[in-house]
């Protein structure tokens, strides 16, 4: 192969190297609404817990919004709903918040002061009964 040869080659390999970067890079930072929904069950309420935007970020304000549903698949409105979060790796805390509810869904700030793994808990009351109470995993990007 000539020296010209070579270089062509290797230019079109670093083309296609910065090219696949660059849809990686966009990929990550624009992350479909489903990949910031997760969905657990406890007490016999189904709490499905989103956040806005998405990905949250680091250093920035977020809403957790949390939609809840009873066995039956009611929505639930009549409750109280308390959020806590921290960052445990760095012993950071958001203190706890009471939801506010829109709608369906109850509404809460989240301000995740820096990047990394953050731990939403959510308690849901609903007057009689044991409150349901779950952790939720949250990557602030």
């Amino acid at each position: 192969m000539s020296r010209r040869s070579l270089r062509a080659a290797a230019a079109a390999i670093i083309a296609v190297t910065a090219v696949a970067g660059c849809a990686q890079s966009r990929a990550d930072g624009n992350s479909s609404p489903a990949a910031c929904q997760t969905e657990k069950q406890s007490a016999g309420l189904t709490v499905r817990f989103t956040t806005n935007p998405c990905p949250a970020k680091g250093g920035t304000a977020a809403t957790g919004q949390f939609t809840i549903h009873d066995s039956s698949g009611a929505a639930v409105t009549d409750a109280t709903v308390k959020v806590n979060y921290d960052m445990p790796s760095m012993n950071m805390r958001g203190g706890e918040h009471v939801a506010t509810r829109n709608g369906e869904t109850y509404e809460s700030k989240l301000v995740l002061g820096m990047t990394g793994y953050w731990v939403v808990s959510v308690q849901v009351n609903r007057g009689s009964g044991a409150p349901a109470t779950m952790r939720f995993d949250v990557r602030a990007k």
